[in-house]
């Protein structure tokens, strides 16, 4: 019976020993060298599974934009700019209208190519402006943009631009000089003065409907009850006179009919 326990107590040693030599060939394998190594390893590694977990960011772990950084990205790009509306074309007749003022004088008249319906002015723009006390003021602006009177010896002047669609209206009122000549029509012994023409003091062809060319002999400060008597330059004057009230009755207009060549 001694010698069968002491084969049991052999053969469980070299099973203990075979059992040691089986852990350490592992550590070996697995490239532990000491328990402790074997303790940090088992610590470290995660729970296994049966597959590996995707990867995926976490909902908090995403690339910060604009507004977390308060930067601009440069990969962004530029925001196209917004179109600018278009400078209209200037209109430089619509400028020259816009340019003059009530008191101006202008170097304009009606031509009387429009006959007696409507007026046809010597320009198709305002001129600059002239002395109001020269030879060459023809008309005065009364108004500008505001309903003109009518009356003898005064019109008006507008002018609908095309680019801006505005109306510039400019008030006139007729600036006579002695010696000048204006357009009459004849009818029998009545004549009708184009108060608002001027042409050349001169025989020549004039525009339908007018037939005269009427010589301007006098302007002056009407008198109560003026007429064409009151042109009479001299006593015993006989010299027949064409006479109108302008300037709302304050001027007396004294007109013959042209005899010149």
């Amino acid at each position: 019976m001694a010698d069968a326990s002491g084969d049991h107590s052999a053969a469980k040693s070299w099973a203990l020993v075979g059992g040691i030599a089986s852990v350490l060939s592992i550590l070996a394998w697995l490239g532990v060298g000491s328990p402790g190594e074997l303790k940090d390893l088992l610590t470290d590694s995660p729970p296994s599974s049966s597959s590996p977990a995707p990867s995926t960011s976490s909902p908090t772990d995403r690339i910060p934009d604009d507004s977390d950084n308060g930067e601009e990205s440069a990969d962004e790009p530029e925001p196209d700019p917004e179109p600018s509306t278009p400078t209209p074309t200037p209109d430089p007749t619509e400028s020259a209208f816009e340019a003059v003022s009530a008191g101006d004088c202008l170097p304009v008249h009606d031509t009387g190519r429009g006959g007696t319906t409507s007026v046809d002015w010597s320009a198709g723009a305002p001129p600059d402006p002239v002395s109001c006390a020269g030879e060459q003021a023809q008309v005065q602006v009364t108004a500008v943009n505001t309903d003109c009177p009518a009356g003898y010896g005064k019109s008006y002047w507008s002018y609908r631009s095309t680019t801006t669609g505005d109306t510039t209206k400019l008030c006139l009122s007729r600036v006579y000089h002695a010696n000048y000549c204006i357009l009459g029509r004849q009818s029998g012994d009545s004549i009708s003065l184009a108060l608002m023409t001027a042409v050349a003091c001169r025989r020549e062809p004039v525009p339908a409907p007018y037939n005269q060319i009427m010589h301007i002999t006098g302007v002056y400060r009407a008198p109560a009850g003026a007429d064409a008597n009151n042109c009479r330059r001299v006593a015993g004057d006989q010299t027949r006179y064409w006479a109108a009230l302008v300037d709302d009755g304050a001027t007396l207009l004294c007109t013959t009919i042209y005899q010149g060549s």
